[in-house]
């Protein structure tokens, strides 16, 4: 039996909202398993964004807890968090938010230079994750010869060259259209069963809904309904 590897219990999160409290997610529970394939859903204010960045360490509950990798997100300082981003968590944006100055290959090299790896180490690890989207020979090409799709395969190889345990994707094919939406799809499907990576979504997008294996529907911060489709 696979083991959790995201541990919400009892989880809010407020923001001071002119002069008052907003509660963005309210009292969740929630497990992810190792390896799942998994899709929050839900309207815009539902809360998925805010899930996702306390998943992802970038922000903290306010009260319950947030477990991620045997970490307890709110006890942890902003260097270990950083440290639970750097090794083990990728993140996808709708906005490929490649450094335009820079090659491919330097843009998916930038995930590892905190990490102090060799240049060697860097360059196999860089190819490889260019080989798992299918763009080892665009390395030295510059973003704005890229196309939407291959932008977002940057994107996904920048999130994967760590092999992290998970990938927290926030609307990852919002800017492509459905053939190449497809495809990125496929792709992180294949990780996911090749490498036996975490992936969780926050989407919209049909098409996303139909590759996953469980889907959470959120609203007004609450889960209101969450079931596995495979």
């Amino acid at each position: 039996m696979r083991k959790p590897i995201i541990q919400l219990k009892n989880t809010s999160k407020s923001y001071p909202i002119a002069g008052k409290e907003f509660m963005a997610l309210k009292k969740l529970d929630l497990s992810i398993q190792e390896a799942e394939f998994t899709g929050i859903v839900g309207p815009s204010g539902s809360g998925k964004t805010t899930l996702l960045n306390i998943i992802g360490s970038l922000d903290k509950p306010s009260t319950g807890d947030a477990t991620v990798l045997g970490k307890e997100i709110k006890s942890l300082s902003h260097k270990e968090a950083a440290s639970l981003r750097n090794f083990n968590i990728g993140f996808i944006f709708q906005v490929f938010n490649l450094l335009p100055v820079y090659t491919v290959f330097e843009n998916v090299e930038f995930a590892l230079l905190l990490q102090k790896k060799s240049a060697l180490e860097r360059k196999k690890a860089v190819m490889k994750a260019l080989e798992w989207v299918g763009l080892e020979d665009q390395a030295d090409k510059r973003p704005d010869k890229l196309s939407g799709g291959e932008s977002q395969r940057v994107a996904i190889a920048r999130a994967m060259v760590k092999t992290p345990k998970i990938v927290l994707a926030d609307e990852p094919t919002a800017n492509l259209d459905s053939e190449n939406a497809h495809g990125i799809l496929k792709t992180m499907k294949k990780l996911n069963k090749d490498l036996g990576t975490t992936f969780l979504f926050s989407t919209h997008d049909e098409k996303v809904m139909g590759y996953l294996d469980r889907i959470i529907h959120l609203r007004d911060g609450r889960i209101e309904k969450d079931k596995k489709v495979k």
